[in-house]
């Protein structure tokens, strides 16, 4: 570490202009390098006053292992203005062939979401990342950039740089380095160890001065001038692939701050991936000073706000907290509350772009200035059920609308009993109708399930290319009516346990369980009046499917408390399931299948989907529930496990819990088409008498005879089935190949690998 420089040199001085970079060809390209990237950003104004922020990154990726393999260049150009925001990603050929063996070759990823990607990237890029075509050329010698007719970036021989990019507005910029450039300072464990792993070397001009025009769309040329950032920055050693790496369970974030005092700092954090994980935080800061001194120092990283996303389900910090002692600098950076996600498969889904403040102390004195934040969270999903369930918080947050934390959110708590309209209350109604409303509820509403029906709401959205931002409360609407059923459920089935906690009815008594779950069926009018309203007659429509949805549930419900023992004696004296399955069929759609549809169907509405889209997303996530209901019958034989980790003895709930309460599912009806008749008595037998020897020689039965196997090809054919229609009608997007996976999911929870035992 280079010494701190000293109180004396940290005061503010005025920066010689127009000085050359201090690294002669700065920013040239390195052929031999793994992967290589060129990041420019800054703040602009026009001649009208209007701010403007932008960036560039281009990034080459090529296979030092096979000098003859071609590079691949990924290219955003990001720009918001006084007209809003526009982004555009690109891709070449190469880039997009190294990026799916990439994808073939990560372990790490979900089975299922690796598949769906694989398939969705051998069609092409996915939108909105589009082909670049044309040629990328980079010159031997200094710096010269020429991305198609996107963009180009080169080195005069005055040490000044010429960029140019397009996106809907058209950039002719000089730029002008006010400072030498300096050598930045990465997170420890992010450098090439002994093993020729590979590390990566970033040098970056902390401060240049911009001049320059701007085209918009419509032909206007305005004059802008401003102030930019520069890196350069290359991957050395063995590099795993294209997409930028972050560590597992790792979230990659930068600010770039430009002071009014004359001093820069990059500051680079690796963050827990979630925000509620204990994990250190490893973090540094390079810092130049008025006068071009440069020094890096430990630095503490502090987030202090978050937002998720509804569409990527990533988490970034947008709001922090830096702190570096050695120069007793202590600023909170802060980005507006407006989401800037950028999503585009060429960095591994998404990540944050946006311009911030920096406000705070420098020694003792005020400091502020501009900044940049930018995060990549590591992409990942290693497991598409964990991947879902991080929507819970989403659903959760919006839920708190009607559903308070305390009674002392009077207006939540009226919202859910209906005294919103100024009903007249006693001193003590709110806190005793949260007591029996809300708690009850809660109980439940505050432990995460598997979140994936709140999940179909935002996917639906982002399958139509409509912003699910403003409809998160849609989130809180399906999980709520989720909730309330088990609540409602565990009553009927006299079930003591759910989600590892006592039951609703268990800790509140059966008649506070009752009218508590029922009433949450009632929420989702006060949170569909949250979201972007509709003309009047799609609204109308809206409120039909739900309740029609509603009448479904509870008619599958009745069937299901009836039971099926009567067609279930039927076939095991024949032999033939076929009228024993029709009617678990039909129960598992009324009960399971119609409530995913509704929620994907209200989502399509809203969303804008066409008659052809909305029959066919209406038919495919319908049979999505159908599929689950049928693989949760297959996976309550393994304790809700998948069958590796039953066999290891590692299980969730009692294994075979249907059986223990003499339920006729999907493996019990097919395994009655495979069993000779003294095996069918035996399985008659076990739900009836249902005594532990019982049970245990029922559940062999159906693992043995290839009942389960046959489960789940059914639930994949009708998930492939639909799917087939649904395919060509969407946008070619990942999250249609997200889709797919949810649909593979659902027909089978277990890993593909991991094959029930026939």
């Amino acid at each position: 570490m280079i010494t701190p420089a000293s109180s004396a040199q940290r005061q503010p001085s005025t920066p010689t202009p127009h000085s050359p970079p201090g690294t002669p060809h700065f920013g040239g390209a390195h052929p031999s390098a793994g992967a290589e990237s060129w990041y420019l950003t800054g703040h602009l104004r026009d001649e009208d006053g209007a701010d403007h922020t932008w960036a560039v990154g281009l990034l080459r990726h090529r296979d030092t292992g096979d000098p003859a393999d071609e590079p691949g260049y990924r290219l955003y150009v990001l720009h918001r203005g006084p007209d809003g925001n526009s982004c555009g990603t690109w891709i070449t050929p190469a880039a997009l062939r190294a990026l799916r063996r990439t994808i073939d070759s990560d372990e790490l990823l979900d089975p299922r979401v690796r598949r769906a990607l694989s398939e969705a990237l051998a069609q092409g890029p996915m939108l909105p990342d589009r082909l670049l075509r044309g040629p990328v050329t980079a010159s031997p010698e200094g710096l010269d950039l020429r991305v198609g007719d996107v963009a180009s970036l080169r080195r005069e021989d005055d040490g000044t740089f010429r960029l140019s990019f397009r996106e809907e507005t058209h950039f002719e910029l000089l730029l002008t380095p006010v400072k030498p450039a300096a050598t930045e300072a990465e997170p420890a464990g992010d450098s090439a160890g002994e093993d020729g792993a590979a590390g990566f070397a970033s040098l970056f001009l902390p401060r240049l001065d911009v001049r320059g025009t701007l085209r918009t769309g419509e032909g206007t040329t305005k004059r802008v001038a401003g102030q930019a950032w520069f890196q350069h920055g290359r991957r050395t050693g063995h590099d795993s692939g294209p997409r930028t790496p972050v560590p597992a369970a790792h979230t990659w974030t930068w600010a770039g701050l430009h002071l009014d005092n004359g001093w820069e700092i990059s500051a680079t954090a690796q963050l827990p991936e979630s925000p509620d994980t204990d994990s250190a935080v490893l973090a540094r800061a390079t810092a130049v000073a008025p006068d071009g001194a440069v020094s890096h120092h430990a630095m503490s990283w502090e987030p202090l706000r978050h937002w998720t996303s509804l569409a990527t389900l990533n988490t970034y910090p947008t709001a922090v907290r830096l702190s570096v002692p050695d120069l007793e600098l202590h600023l909170d950076v802060t980005a507006p509350r407006t989401p800037h996600e950028v999503r585009t498969f060429i960095v591994g889904r998404a990540f944050w772009e946006s311009p911030a403040t920096a406000r705070g102390t420098m020694d003792g004195l005020p400091a502020t200035g501009t900044a940049v934040l930018r995060t990549i969270p590591n992409n990942t999903i290693d497991d598409i059920e964990g991947y879902m369930r991080r929507g819970h918080g989403i659903a959760r947050a919006e839920a708190a609308a009607v559903y308070p934390d305390t009674a002392a959110d009077i207006t939540g708590v009226d919202l859910l009993a209906g005294t919103h309209d100024g009903t007249r209350l006693d001193a003590t109604a709110h806190a005793r109708l949260h007591q029996a409303l809300a708690a009850p509820v809660l109980h439940l509403l505050n432990k995460p399930g598997r979140s994936w029906r709140a999940y179909v709401a935002g996917s639906v959205l982002c399958l139509l290319d409509t912003d699910p931002e403003p409809y998160r409360p849609l989130t809180a609407a399906t999980e709520i009516l989720h909730t309330s059923a088990l609540v409602i459920d565990d009553v009927q089935d006299g079930s003591t346990t759910r989600r590892g906690l006592p039951s609703v009815h268990e800790v509140f008594g059966t008649a506070a369980a009752i009218t508590a779950g029922t009433l949450g069926y009632y929420t989702f009018d006060p949170l569909l009046q949250r979201v972007p309203q509709a003309d009047a007659a799609t609204m109308l429509r809206v409120y039909q499917l739900y309740l029609r949805a509603m009448r479904a549930a509870h008619a599958g419900q009745a069937l299901d408390l009836a039971g099926h023992h009567s067609a279930f004696d039927e076939a095991i004296e024949s032999g033939d399931p076929t009228a024993l399955l029709e009617q678990i069929r039909t129960t598992h759609r009324l009960k399971t299948g119609m409530l995913v549809r509704s929620t994907a169907e209200v989502a399509a509405i809203l969303g804008g989907a066409d008659v052809a889209q909305l029959a066919a997303i209406c038919d495919y996530f319908e049979n999505v529930g159908l599929a689950y209901q049928i693989s949760d019958d297959v996976a309550d034989l393994y304790g809700m496990a998948t069958p590796a980790a039953y066999r290891q003895g590692v299980v969730v709930r009692t294994p075979a819990l249907d059986l223990i309460n003499g339920a006729v599912t999907y493996p019990v009806a097919h395994a009655i088409g495979l069993l000779d008749a003294p095996d069918r008595r035996r399985l008659h037998r076990a739900l009836q008498v249902r005594s532990e020897a019982d049970v245990a020689d029922a559940a062999e039965l159906l693992m043995s005879c290839g009942a389960l196997t046959a489960c789940l090809e059914e639930a994949r054919g009708m998930v492939d089935r639909t799917w087939e229609v649904l395919d060509p009608l969407l946008p070619h997007t990942p999250h249609k190949a997200m889709a797919r996976a949810l649909g593979w999911y659902a027909a089978h929870r277990g890993p593909e690998n991991d094959h029930v035992p026939g």
